[in-house]
């Protein structure tokens, strides 16, 4: 009685079969001689005993089962894991880990029902089979790598953005590809991965993506925007990192290429048509915010001498200095531009009045009369300065034509000095 008691008490199945063997000592059939609570599966018990049960058994091939229990002899068992069960009359398929016991005279079959775990990892395999052809065919780099930053799986899709085979960079620091001058990436990218940290220039989506070079095999590089991402890897203590790379090198060279069009090239400046577009915007911002901007023309004195006596590479020098002195004198938000020749044009933006705008062009004087030395020579100039105050009916080119004709006073006058334009009626 306690034994049959422990026997209903379990949740698994538990069937205690006869073994009925044909002339030849081969089992061909299962006759139930107890079966616990779970095994009636709410059938009285007395409707089993002593019937066949080999077709009810939740196994793949009854004909299987019943070779392996005319093989058992007395005190084995065998395992059969993930045995699939298609019920009678249709339904979903269930999936039972099934243990064989052999005993005197008897055979012992019970059963666990592992389906939401067979599911469960049929969905796992399926995921990861999903994971990886997507990681596979996207066109982005991405790659795992661990708490050190040496790279555990690389997406095959290195081969056509850098050319490097997987396993020449599983195993490395990919970080190291990373050139010099953009370091800071790579530093950033690691302080993700030791700290967890969010680095705003790293997160994804992020308005301004970071963008680093990347060496390719052949020692060239490429521009790659970045994102990384912790993640904690499971059963383990330590998290890893995931870093995704998209190639931009064209979108890069299209936008440097732009920028060179609005750049200067002696100099680095702004150019005329980029000067035009940007005080276009700082007067229609003028009008709505009520803010004051001056504007500045500037002029080397005698430059053409320079030119005629020690040739245009020495006058180009002299210019270059010249633009990296105005630079250097004024604030990051002001406009500085080259015109052509020796020919200068600063947009103060946020004055109080004449005053400040004259304070500035009295600064730059100074700057510009430091020795300016070129191949030994002191080729130090003055400079003539005209100043205009942008008003609200303002354009563009009225402002220019206005610090123009200040800066062609201030020439008539003797040069070296600065003259600011007067309107009738404006204080200042």
């Amino acid at each position: 009685p306690i034994l049959l008691a422990a026997l209903d008490g379990m949740l698994d199945p538990v069937l205690l079969t006869e073994v009925i063997v044909d002339s030849q000592g081969r089992a061909v059939d299962l006759m139930c001689l107890h079966a616990n609570r779970a095994a009636c599966a709410g059938e009285p018990l007395d409707q089993l005993l002593g019937r066949s049960v080999i077709d009810a058994l939740p196994v793949n091939s009854p004909q299987a089962l019943l070779a392996v229990c005319s093989d058992l002899t007395p005190g084995r068992s065998v395992d059969l894991d993930d045995q699939r069960f298609d019920p009678p009359g249709g339904g979903a398929p269930c999936w039972y880990d099934v243990r064989v016991v052999a005993t005197a005279g008897s055979v012992s079959i019970t059963w666990r029902d592992v389906t939401d775990r067979h599911v469960a990892l049929d969905q796992l395999v399926a995921g990861e089979e999903r994971f990886r052809l997507l990681a596979e065919n996207i066109s982005d780099l991405v790659y795992f790598a661990d708490a050190d930053g040496v790279a555990t799986w690389v997406a095959p899709t290195v081969l056509t953005s850098l050319g490097w085979q997987v396993d020449e960079l599983v195993g490395t620091v990919i970080t190291d590809l990373v050139h010099p001058d953009d370091w800071d990436v790579a530093a950033a990218i690691r302080e993700v991965s030791s700290t967890g940290d969010d680095v705003l220039a790293l997160r994804p989506g992020a308005e301004h993506p970071v963008i680093a070079r990347l060496r390719r095999r052949d020692g060239s590089y490429r521009w790659m925007s970045v994102t990384a991402t912790r993640v904690h890897e499971h059963r383990s203590d330590r998290d890893s990192m995931v870093v995704g790379m998209r190639d931009v090198d064209e979108l890069v060279a299209a936008r440097i290429l732009a920028e060179r069009g609005k750049r200067d090239d002696l100099t680095g400046l702004v150019n005329r048509l980029s000067l035009m577009e940007r005080m276009e915007q700082i007067l229609r911002e003028s009008r709505r915010t009520g803010d004051r901007h001056a504007v500045l023309y500037c002029d080397v004195d005698y430059f053409k001498e320079i030119n005629d006596t020690y040739g245009h590479a020495i006058g180009d020098e002299v210019l270059r200095t010249i633009a990296a002195r105005i630079r250097a004198t004024v604030r990051e938000r002001d406009v500085v531009a080259r015109l052509g020749g020796d020919e200068f044009v600063v947009v103060l933006q946020g004055v109080r009045g004449a005053a400040d705008a004259e304070a500035v062009a009295g600064k730059i004087r100074v700057a510009m009369s430091v020795p300016l030395m070129v191949d030994g020579l002191d080729l130090a100039r003055s400079f003539s300065i005209g100043v205009a105050m942008v008003r609200p009916d303002s354009t563009p080119d009225r402002v220019l034509r206005d610090a123009d004709a200040a800066l062609y006073e201030a020439k008539e006058a003797g040069r070296d000095r600065i003259i600011t334009h007067r309107v009738a009626g404006h204080p200042d």
